[in-house]
């Protein structure tokens, strides 16, 4: 049996079980953003970020080069 994942509280003092991939601090489905951060074809990658690390590119590479690219794209 694996122990119970304790429930943390976000910065929206949302309770939740997920962090953010850059920071490790807890968010909230409300307060994170998901994106795309796959290495190869074959798989696909779901990170979570809280909005401070969202617009890190340190911290989330693909965000900045993915949607930067696409909006340019269209613009």
């Amino acid at each position: 049996m694996f122990p119970a994942r304790k429930m943390n509280a976000c910065a929206c003092a949302t309770k939740t079980s997920a962090f953010c991939e850059g920071c490790g601090n807890p968010v909230s489905r409300d307060c994170s953003f998901q994106e795309i951060v796959s290495r190869d074809l074959r798989t696909v990658a779901i990170s979570t970020f809280c909005p401070a690390c969202k617009e890190d590119p340190g911290k989330n590479t693909w965000g900045a080069l993915y949607w930067d690219t696409l909006v340019g794209l269209y613009t």
